[in-house]
């Protein structure tokens, strides 16, 4: 085994997972993650208190990390090898110690089960699946998110022993390490279980109500739309009348002319003239204001 190439994966993928998507998507949204209910910045406490959407996009990125470090693990060191084996399961348990323990965040990260489903998801696809599957119905119906995340751990650490067809010592301790973490991360969760205090998360509801809010957004921003629509279209209503104002004026000033004009005129033939003209004009008048009304 090339055990440089092994240590640099490793440390490649420990900072692979000290990347924090929770806190990262919820400063997008001007949202400050670990001051938010548990302070945990992992998908579980996201859909709790940013939103369903952003909490399951959480649990597929945290869960990519997972899969990235442990791929890269498979793929440089060999594949369907026991090397090849022993990069994934040792670069992502790297993945995994990095979320819980990341550089960038002085060693303050989440729990670690969206990156574990990751690394599991490489070795064991289907089990994976299969598993992810019961635990989602299982979170659905009984609404422990800790429980099933300890649960998936447990099984896929029994299923990857017992199916190996050698059994292989370092595997093990690695797969071992991986559900140790995940049940250290879930000490409190384990506590308040025993206590029967342990927070609920329920998924069906939380959909729900973010669908309520949403619709809610969005009439205010149609509500929103319609004023300024309203204000805009009196703003040209005022415009309008301020120019028909104006024309007014000016004909009225056009009018005097005229008649100053017409009574300077001291021929008869003339002054006929002007005041045929002054007539034309006002009848032009009365038709136009009788258009704008119509």
């Amino acid at each position: 085994m090339n055990f440089w190439l092994l240590f640099v994966l490793v440390f490649c993928s420990y900072f692979i997972g000290s990347i924090s998507f929770g806190r990262i998507l919820a400063k997008s949204k001007n949202i400050d993650i670990t001051k938010k209910g548990s302070g945990n910045p992992g998908a579980t406490n996201m859909f709790r208190n940013v939103g369903a959407g952003i909490g399951f996009l959480t649990l597929f990125l945290d869960a990519l990390k997972g899969v990235i470090s442990a791929l890269a693990g498979y793929l440089f060191l060999g594949i369907n090898t026991t090397e090849g084996l022993i990069g994934l399961y040792a670069c992502g348990l790297a993945a995994v110690v990095g979320h819980m323990f990341p550089i960038y965040y002085k060693f303050k990260g989440g729990k670690s089960a969206a990156t574990m489903i990751g690394v599991f998801a490489v070795s064991q696809p289907i089990p994976m699946l299969v598993c992810f599957a019961i635990a989602f119905v299982y979170v659905w119906f009984f609404k422990y998110v800790s429980v099933a995340s300890m649960l998936i751990v447990t099984a896929m650490v029994i299923y990857q022993n017992l199916t190996m067809p050698q059994p292989d010592l370092t595997i093990s301790l690695l797969t071992f390490a991986i559900f140790l973490l995940i049940w250290f991360a879930h000490r409190s969760n384990i506590e308040r279980l025993l206590k029967g205090k342990e927070t609920e998360t329920n998924i069906q509801k939380k959909i729900f109500k973010d669908k309520k809010k949403q619709q809610k957004i969005e009439e205010k921003q149609e509500d929103k739309a319609i004023k300024i629509e309203l204000k805009f279209e009196k703003k040209e209503e005022k415009a309008e009348i301020k120019e028909a104002k104006h024309e007014i004026k000016r004909e009225k000033k056009e009018i005097k002319k005229i008649k100053k004009s017409v009574l300077k005129t001291k021929k008869p033939k003339k002054r006929l003239k002007a005041f045929k003209l002054l007539k034309r004009k006002k009848q032009k008048d009365i038709k136009n204001s009788n258009e704008k009304e119509f």
